[in-house]
């Protein structure tokens, strides 16, 4: 337990210098003046507003009222936080009523910012829609807009937060190793339920804590693992495996894309065609995952997982092209799982599939990506609803 308490704190004190100095850049607010507040022609890598009059009426005492449907679009790599929209308005207006934001005037300007529940943060590659009803005396058109906000920058893949990630990973062996130890002088036979429970937690945060640094490397991937491990664990249960092998394979979910660390930000999360040598490299990332896991031999099966959770069971996989019985279930549950989050995900160069053409895809995927022993475990749990609550 003293090497797995002296790894944490060390991992703790590094990752807290790692978050200090993310949040030490991510404090600036960035200013931005739009000439126009229609939508831009090049909407790439920027942030933009517009807004359009959707309808407007004059009322019995000569007032008018303009109802106004708006646009704040987010297409850089950064988290757009704190977000407020200014625009110039004549006197004698007010603001009448507003939805999915707030909304006041000062000074002759209306300042308009986000509503706490809906849109507190626009997040990167998104985009919110709100509306706002103004009162004048006079005609309403908004020719420019000014957008303050914090464009804040996810941890990235430097040499310190692969450090950090290296640490974690170390703090992850040390923790097994010494709770293995314990109960060998302990005598396992002697430990309590509520131990297990506990010695399963601390695993567990611990993995949940790193699987965290592995989705951070891809924008749209947030919450990947957590999920793969939930479905390959529900598959693994119904499939009539035990609670240790249940629980063994939720662990690989968490960790099998390790990898992905090791691969360059600017190759992970490009939205265009990558080209032959940048597939490559994305493949490389089983390898390079079960490289970093070499040493982790406590739970060999974690280690199958992100080797051979690509292969096919038709054999046209990757790495190995392993093919049918000869990849390890864990590979083949977690593979499984994998997929079906993909499909179930928005990307940076499509939409999410419907439930559907999920369904069909793994049909018509049975003994060629997918072991067909194991489909239908996931249909079933796409037709009861398990998978969204998950």
């Amino acid at each position: 337990m003293i090497c797995f308490l002296s790894s944490l704190l060390i991992w703790i004190l590094i990752a807290a210098f790692s978050i200090y100095q993310n949040q030490r850049n991510n404090k600036k607010v960035s200013s931005i003046t739009q000439l126009s507040t229609k939508p831009p022609v090049d909407r790439l890598n920027r942030t933009y507003f517009a807004i359009t009059k959707s309808n407007n009426w004059t009322e019995s005492n000569d007032m008018n009222l303009f109802s106004y449907e708006a646009i704040l679009a987010n297409t850089t790599d950064k988290d757009l936080k704190d977000w407020c929209i200014k625009l110039k308005v004549p006197d004698e207006t007010s603001v009448e009523n507003t939805w999915d934001c707030t909304a006041y005037i000062d000074d002759n300007y209306l300042y308009i910012k986000a509503d706490e529940f809906v849109n507190e943060k626009l997040c990167s590659k998104s985009e919110t829609h709100f509306g706002i009803l103004l009162i004048s005396e006079n005609d309403l058109t908004f020719r420019s807009a000014i957008i303050t906000g914090r464009l804040c920058k996810k941890l990235s893949s430097n040499t310190l937060f692969i450090f950090c990630c290296i640490m974690a990973v170390i703090s992850l062996i040390a923790a097994i190793y010494g709770i293995v130890i314990q109960g060998i002088i302990k005598n396992q036979a002697t430990l309590t339920k509520q131990r297990q429970e506990h010695d399963n937690q601390i695993i567990e945060q611990t993995m949940k804590t790193f699987s965290n640094f592995i989705d951070n490397k891809d924008t749209y991937t947030q919450g990947h693992s957590t999920r793969v491990a939930a479905y390959a664990r529900e598959m693994a249960k119904r499939m009539g495996l035990d609670q240790q092998a249940q629980l063994t394979i939720y662990y690989a979910g968490l960790m099998h894309d390790i990898g992905k660390l090791t691969i360059a930000d600017d190759v992970l999360n490009k939205t265009s065609r990558l080209s032959t040598e940048e597939w490559s490299l994305i493949q490389q990332h089983t390898t390079n995952g079960a490289m970093l896991l070499k040493n982790f031999t406590i739970l060999p099966e974690i280690n199958d997982a992100v080797l051979y959770h690509h292969e096919r069971f038709d054999g046209t996989g990757y790495m190995n092209r392993m093919s049918g019985k000869d990849i390890p279930l864990v590979a083949r549950i977690v593979g499984i799982a994998d997929a079906y989050d993909a499909m179930n995900t928005n990307r940076c160069y499509r939409l999410k599939f419907s439930e559907e053409r999920i369904i069909s895809e793994l049909d018509r995927c049975r003994g060629k990506q997918f072991d067909p022993d194991i489909v239908p475990y996931l249909i079933s749990m796409i037709k009861d609803g398990t998978v969204y609550r998950l």
